[in-house]
């Protein structure tokens, strides 16, 4: 196998010309460098990435802990902080924990052997502070879960702001009979959410008929079955705020099955800004959360700190917009 040595030998340079080349340091010139690489290239040199890791303290990885893979905002989220990691010449492993605290404190057992450099938070079951206690001195960045950013650093939506506004939108339309749907009712962005959607009654002096608040409703297939049920059991809701783009969809196609006028018998707002809001006839009115901005700030932010700059922690907090389509 060709090493390093050989490389330096074969292309009459120095072992450290060749790191530095490997490295892409700035200081080589391009005639060596052209050299160097076109002697890797013949002799088919691949670097040893995990000794380059050694030397530097870094694997050069960073873990994202999601609940599970399948739900379209985390789908989304992963594709965005992967996206700008890969930017930074990193790379990501997603760990799925299902809301699992086991398996959630056993990746935090990992980072503390130092399988990667940090982990993005974007749900996670523990409380903070045992969290902070698992990972000791670790990187963590939470993201997505509106938390106190005491422990780590938190980059979030303000979901309880939004949902406000657009509870609001619905009720000054004159929709007094409102819906909430809620992937996880137990979850902090979730409660953020509703606290949202009954404070912008109260600020009405109404109040929210909590059998209309519906949990577990996450993807496409749970708004046509929720659409089913509200259609045949005739229950009298005038506008849903629907969580996300994709229950919103399955609400839509579930209306036009029980030739429900939308919006006229029924407003809709989903959640996220996802092009499937574009694809529904009509098209959804929706939140837009800034998550590509959100992503590129925290894999900004978290690499700094793996680069050896030091903060203390911080708290990002992002306000959604409401974006008005046919579906409201």
């Amino acid at each position: 196998m060709v090493t390093i040595y050989d490389i330096a030998r074969l292309s009459g340079v120095s072992k450290s010309t060749v790191s530095r080349v490997v490295s892409n340091h700035p200081y080589v010139s391009t005639e060596t460098r052209n050299k160097v690489l076109k002697v890797m290239q013949e002799y088919n040199y691949v670097p040893n990435s995990l000794a380059k890791q050694f030397r530097q303290k870094q694997t050069k990885c960073i873990a994202i802990l999601i609940p599970n893979l399948d739900h379209p905002y985390f789908s989304q989220l992963v594709r965005y902080i992967s996206a700008a990691c890969y930017k930074k010449g990193f790379k990501t492993v997603i760990h799925q924990t299902f809301s699992n605290k086991y398996t959630e404190r056993d990746v935090y057992t990992q980072l503390q052997r130092n399988e990667f450099d940090a982990i993005i938070l974007a749900s996670f079951s523990l409380p903070e502070e045992a969290i902070a206690r698992y990972t000791e001195n670790n990187i963590i960045v939470a993201c997505n879960e509106d938390y106190s950013g005491d422990y780590f650093d938190v980059f979030c939506l303000d979901e309880e702001e939004v949902t406000m506004k657009a509870t609001s939108y619905l009720l000054n339309k004159g929709l007094s009979k409102l819906a909430f749907c809620s992937d996880n009712i137990t979850s902090p962005l979730q409660q953020a959410r509703l606290k949202g959607f009954i404070l912008a009654h109260t600020k009405k002096g109404l109040h929210h008929t909590k059998d209309f608040v519906f949990n577990k409703i996450s993807n496409i297939e749970d708004g046509i079955i929720l659409g089913e049920r509200i259609f045949k059991d005739r229950l009298e809701i005038e506008g849903i705020i629907a969580g996300s783009d994709f229950v919103a969809a399955g609400l839509i196609s579930s209306a036009v099955k029980n030739h429900i006028e939308i919006p006229k018998q029924l407003s809709i707002i989903g959640f996220d800004n996802h092009p499937i809001s574009l694809v529904t006839n009509p098209q959804i009115s929706t939140i837009c959360n800034h998550i590509q901005d959100m992503s590129n700030d925290l894999v900004n932010h978290i690499v700094n700190k793996i680069n050896g700059i030091k903060k203390s922690p911080i708290k990002k907090v992002y306000n959604g917009e409401i974006i008005n389509r046919n579906s409201s």
